[in-house]
């Protein structure tokens, strides 16, 4: 067995101890971003592939994983979770061809606590900018490489043109300039989402954002990504 690398789980030259799962010494892993918050909860992720099927890759990570396990299934994929102190460990498994891919995570639950006024300011600085009854569904942040990156999901009942303005109007108050729009124009056989989509593409020194909007019926959803130096940041 080996351990999943220091690089993509553990925390390095931080005071919190982050677990390491053990993991089969078969698996590739890929990492996807050295540290990330997810809706204010820290936490480490790694993706992986393996030449088993996964039927077989669960039985070694059942095995490996640690105890006591709980186990689901959800949308095809496969999902061990055990808690380890203040850790919740997580691997999410799924065919890849002949062989599984996967996901393995570790979210650090003692910062919840902690993190939920912060949390609470973040969103209502959001919402107090965006169109009457927006919700942030989602809202992911990672940094690697010297830059930040955040990933959010934002849900209403107004039409696209005026969550379009809106974004429009929040990014450039946050220092963005829109130098292109994407319309979709109806693209055949698509779902209704694609077909409306709006695609807008925003800059600023050191940072660019790209905000993609759909409408189904009623419903308008907004997933912003922005991604920044650490120098624009400061």
């Amino acid at each position: 067995m080996a351990l999943v690398t220091a690089a993509t789980i553990a925390c390095a030259a931080t005071e919190v101890n982050w677990p390491q799962p053990t993991l089969p010494d078969d698996l590739t892993t890929i990492p996807l971003g050295r540290a990330m918050t997810m809706d204010g909860l820290p936490m480490r992720m790694a993706g992986f592939v393996s030449a088993k099927p996964p039927g077989v890759l669960l039985d070694a990570l059942r095995r490996s994983f640690g105890q006591p396990q709980v186990e689901s299934s959800h949308g095809g994929k496969r999902i061990l979770g055990r808690a380890e102190g203040r850790f919740y460990l997580t691997v999410q498994i799924e065919p890849a061809g002949s062989g599984s891919k996967g996901i393995v995570s570790t979210v650090d639950l003692g910062e919840l606590a902690k993190n939920q006024a912060a949390i609470a300011r973040s969103k209502a600085h959001w919402l107090a900018r965006l169109p009457a009854g927006s919700t942030v569904a989602s809202d992911l942040r990672s940094e690697d490489g010297g830059k930040s990156a955040r990933h959010t999901v934002i849900l209403n009942g107004h039409g696209q043109a005026r969550n379009r303005d809106a974004m429009v109007a929040l990014l450039a108050s946050d220092g963005y300039t829109l130098e292109r729009e994407v319309a979709a124009a109806g693209q055949t056989g698509s779902s209704d989402a694609v077909r409306t989509a709006t695609t807008l593409h925003f800059s600023a020194p050191g940072k660019e954002a790209m905000a993609v909007i759909t409408q189904t019926g009623e419903r308008s959803a907004i997933v912003l990504n922005t991604v920044s130096t650490k120098e624009a940041n400061q």
